[in-house]
């Protein structure tokens, strides 16, 4: 192995960082505005308070978010993840900047590492240092280092994976080979599958060549020997792995999947997908240099060349393989990013025979007829996909490659020649993808979004509130966005959710039953919402805008003229107006989060109502099962229900054609004589895109509606825009605006309904929430909500916590059936009294997740003791 100079070390590192300011920190932070700023900076933060919170390292809920969910849900961002662990360590540090530390310091290990490892390979320092510049400028590297971080941020461990390959052939060492698939899995496990499929094919290439080079004959019993051996440092990490692997699994097990149907052909056809290979952030995104090298290998003389190239070639144009290593939900070119070393080495390889003659590395038509085939494929191939929007500049690049060839044959043989080309088309690439995505978060935006005294604010507020209730945040769409997973203190609870996985059973409330707005393009963004009804029935008593909020009051004040007179700040009014101070607002009008009633509806009855009054419903009504004669009950709870909203008509325009936003004030009729308390507007109408390839919005009052482009990925299906409008004393009209694009509204339906007010707690005894849940906050953590309820006649205790079977129920330490409540929640059939209650979830698997882990970590050290104790008696014997 030729040692390497420390010089290409320190080249390569600021190299890196030149490339991540060019590409991302010019313009802001080391983070994207959508996932990284919602979901990888902020679900590590919670995982992080959580553990300060209970002193637990296997959390098993995550009673916070999203109402309450299996805490493995979110084990995807990084619950076990090695990198984000030491974090726990430094109490002190913002998650947020210990991320975009940690992914530049990521970002240049696997650059280092791609270059280490290549040159432990033997091959040339130039060769070395040019690859690994063309991995570090790759579509997926630097784009995916702040953007899904769990799209490359397994990459240093995939690296040194490979070298623990070469180690288990050339010195039969398993120990770095187990740990980095270990940690590969750890980090990011659902790219860990595509990862160790890389580490098999590769084993086989060393293990053919290792035998080539010995002169060993090759048999199926022992290859399949060997194949046995390789593998047992396979199962051995993903043993190790059982705490997150087994959890991980039952939650998403419980999910219905969004996948996408695909006949035997379409899986089994062989298609050459170009984004899969260049330039995409999506895919390998190399330029056709490395298609070139690919199909050239695959004519190599050895067997090992050809098995390498050819296995590389099927997994990544037969469709199957990408549709199972996607978990069967669909096809996408993300899952083979863990190729990307794979491909840097087979160019490596490529160059390397090219530059030495006497070398045989590949046979006679690894000269030309690559680079032909390569340009015809990507010429055949140019109606595919995105492709045919710029299938010119891949051709160019394909005869730009071919040319430079020639002048390599012609002139002296230099790798540089054709690397300096594929490196300058990756930089302008580069420059301009990330220079149009405009995905950084800016600076600004960055510092106000994540500013420590929201926090502050929130943990004062939540730290006097002896109730079970929830405080979330409102700002603009783009706050909103940012904030959808952000919990500032572990007194604070939220209903909103950004993740992958979910509770099915929530999402579908929120969608089908409920029909909240929906203001984002991605279905998965399950966002804090401004509709009255559901603020109170998610028991949201607690809003931080920088906005006044209807319905809410400044916390400790009645109006925010008396909080700026108390604060002494002459100018607070005015920031309080124009929306530059954040502050939190009350509203003590909510459902607790767990309450007792008798005041009970049926099922069938409450799905038999139409919009608003079902909403409604859900104020005055626990929904349950029916267990008795409910026909009574349900009468007279329709025609109470009745009266709680009078349907109105309202003009609205039906036909929209517009390359603008319409502002539109609409008329509502006169509400003089209509009842007292506070009144909602209930409005609903269907939308039907005649552009289906354009997003279509709607505001009410500044609330969105959005109805996803049809191509969209992650379409929200959105058609129907529903909104629930709390109205001011007095207002006569409502601000619509109506977004650009061409498309029809029907369907209108607009209702004036009124909220249930009460004041005092003898007005709530014939109300729903007639019993209020008391926590006992030095045991309601981690995965338990103890405290006491005094029931005043027996009936349900309700709560706002999406139901799951492995809830555990105890009440006065008797255990208690668990009951679906409200179509999606939690719920039990308790009798008069007062009671002490125990809710405590057990995540499935984890036990046995425990056991699996346990039991790799001792046969792994069992048999690292065992070699060593060989070994040294080997060494005694001698």
């Amino acid at each position: 192995m030729r040692r390497l100079p420390y010089s290409c070390y320190l080249f390569l590192a600021c190299l890196t960082l030149g490339f991540c300011y060019l590409f991302c920190l010019r313009y802001g932070m080391f983070g994207a505005k959508v996932d990284w700023i919602s979901q990888h900076s902020v679900l590590p933060d919670y995982f992080r308070q959580q553990f300060y919170d209970t002193g637990q390292l296997f959390p098993e809920f995550a009673a916070n978010i999203g109402g309450g969910q299996n805490i493995y849900n979110f084990s995807y961002y990084g619950l076990y993840n090695p990198l984000i662990l030491p974090s726990y360590l430094l109490p002190f540090v913002k998650m947020s900047d210990y991320m975009m530390a940690i992914q530049l310091l990521g970002l240049t290990a696997s650059v280092l590492l791609m270059y280490r490892w290549l040159g432990k390979r033997g091959f040339s320092e130039k060769i070395c240092v040019g690859v690994a510049v063309l991995f570090l400028l790759s579509g997926p590297v630097i784009f995916h280092s702040y953007n899904q971080i769990m799209f490359i941020n397994y990459m240093p461990f995939l690296l040194t994976g490979l070298w623990g390959v070469d180690q288990y052939f050339e010195k039969q060492k398993s120990a770095l080979l187990t740990v980095s698939i270990f940690l590969m899995i750890m980090t990011s496990f659902y790219f860990s599958i595509g990862g160790m499929l890389v580490l098999v094919l590769y084993g086989i290439h060393r293990y053919l060549m290792v035998c080539d080079e010995a002169g060993e004959k090759i048999t199926v019993i022992s290859f399949l020997t060997e194949g046995l051996k390789f593998s047992f440092c396979f199962v051995m990490a993903v043993l190790m792995s059982g705490v997150l692997l087994v959890p991980t699994a039952f939650a998403l097990a419980g999910r219905e999947g969004e996948g996408v149907a695909f006949g035997v052909a379409e899986l089994l056809l062989p298609k050459v997908p170009i984004t899969r290979f260049c330039y995409s952030p999506y895919g390998i995104g190399m330029t056709t240099l490395a298609m070139t090298a690919l199909v050239s290998l695959a004519f190599g003389r050895k067997c090992y060349e050809r098995m390498l190239a050819l296995s590389c070639i099927v997994v990544l144009t037969v469709p199957v393989f990408a549709y199972l290593l996607n978990g069967g939900l669909y096809v996408r070119d993300k899952v083979m990013i863990p190729f990307l070393p794979l491909l840097s080495y087979i160019l490596a390889y490529y160059l390397e025979a090219l530059e030495s003659r006497e070398k045989e590395g590949i046979g006679r038509l690894g000269e030309v007829l690559p680079y032909v085939l390569t340009a015809v494929v990507l010429y055949l191939n140019r109606q595919q996909g995105d492709i045919k929007k710029y299938w010119k500049l891949l051709l160019f690049d394909s005869i730009l490659m071919l040319i430079c060839f020639l002048l390599f044959r012609l002139g002296r043989r230099r790798a540089m020649l054709l690397l300096a080309p594929s490196i300058l088309m990756l930089i302008v690439f580069g420059y301009t993808c990330h220079t149009q995505a405009d995905r950084a978060v800016g600076r600004k935006f960055y510092e106000e979004v994540t500013d420590s005294d929201i926090g502050k604010q929130i943990e004062a507020v939540t730290a006097k509130e002896e109730g079970f209730y929830r405080t979330e945040q409102l700002g603009n769409d783009n706050e909103n966005a940012a904030n959808l997973n952000r919990i500032w203190t572990m007194g604070q609870y939220i209903s909103s959710l950004y993740s992958s996985s979910y509770h099915g059973g929530y999402r579908e409330f929120r969608e089908e039953t409920f029909r909240l707005e929906e203001p984002f393009r991605n279905f998965l963004m399950q966002s804090a919402v401004h509709n009255p009804v559901y603020q109170r029935f998610m028991g949201v008593k607690y809003v931080v805008s920088k906005e006044d909020i209807q319905g809410y009051e400044p916390v400790g004040f009645t109006s925010l003229d008396e909080a700026c007179q108390f604060e002494g700040q002459a100018d607070a009014k005015e920031k309080g107006k124009q929306g530059d101070e954040w502050r939190v607002y009350e509203n003590t009008q909510v459902s607790p989060v767990v309450y007792g009633t008798d005041r009970v509806i049926s099922r069938e009855a409450f799905l038999d109502l139409e919009f608003p009054y079902r909403q409604l419903a859900l104020l005055e009504y626990a929904v349950v099962e029916e267990a008795g004669d409910f026909t009574q009950r349900d009468s007279a709870a329709k025609e109470v229900l009745e009266e709680q909203a009078n349907p109105i008509e309202i003009d609205l325009p039906l036909d929209i054609d517009s390359g603008t936003d319409q502002e539109v004030r609409v008329n509502l009729p006169d509400l003089s004589e209509t009842e007292e308390g506070q009144r909602v507007l209930f409005l609903c109408f269907r939308v039907e895109n005649q552009r289906p390839t354009k997003d279509v919005a709607v505001w009410v009052e500044g609330i969105r509606n959005k109805l996803t482009a049809r191509n969209h990925f992650y379409y929200n299906d959105n058609t129907e825009f529903a909104y629930g409008i709390l109205l001011k004393d007095g207002q006569e009209t409502v601000e619509m605006v109506f977004g650009k694009g061409k498309y029809e509204i029907g369907e209108v339906k607009a209702y004036i309904g009124r909220l249930p007010t009460w004041e005092g707690k003898k007005e709530l005894e014939g109300r729903l929430y007639q019993s209020v849940f008391k926590p006992d906050w030095e045991r309601t953590k981690g995965n338990r909500i103890e405290g006491s309820i005094d029931v005043k006649r027996e009936g349900y205790v309700v709560t706002t916590i999406p139901y799951d079977e492995n809830f555990e129920i105890l009440v006065d330490g008797e255990r208690v059936r668990a009951e679906e409540v409200n179509t999606a929640f939690l719920g039990f059939w308790i009798e008069g009294g007062r009671h002490e209650v125990r809710l405590i979830y057990h995540a499935p698997g984890v036990k046995a997740g425990k056991m699996m882990s346990m039991a790799g970590l001792i046969i792994f050290c069992g048999m690292g003791f065992f070699r060593q104790s060989f070994r040294k008696s080997s060494t005694d014997g001698r």
